[in-house]
């Protein structure tokens, strides 16, 4: 797997691995398209990726968008809502593949790799 997180950990191969290997636990879990989907939508809200095609019509995807500037506002009846949608093992992979997609935004942002090559 690429990404700036992955990249600033090549110093460390062992803990890259162990990344790598949660990363890929969590997208599997959730499934490629979701996974895709909610890379795309934090990667946007961060200026990163393209808009979306169409608006977001699932409870997820509103969801994953508000993650990365506005997680501490949303509501116990909108985690309901995922949950609802997805089931409860799926949203806790959901709730790691946004929190590491909005990780990746950030260092990308900041050139992590670069930083952490010194």
């Amino acid at each position: 797997m690429n990404g700036p997180v992955a990249a600033a950990l090549a110093g460390s191969p062992a803990l890259r691995e162990r990344f790598e290997v949660f990363r890929s636990a969590a997208q599997e879990a959730l499934g490629e398209e979701l996974t895709a989907q909610v890379e795309r939508v934090v990667a946007q809200v961060h200026g990163l990726g393209p808009e979306m095609q169409g608006g977001i019509d699932s409870a997820a995807l509103a969801y994953a968008r508000r993650i990365p500037f506005e997680h501490t506002a949303i509501t116990d009846a909108e985690a309901a809502a995922v949950i609802a949608e997805l089931g409860e093992a799926r949203f806790v992979a959901f709730s790691v593949v946004a929190a590491l997609a909005d990780a990746e935004c950030r260092a990308e942002k900041v050139r992590l790799p670069s930083l952490a090559a010194g």
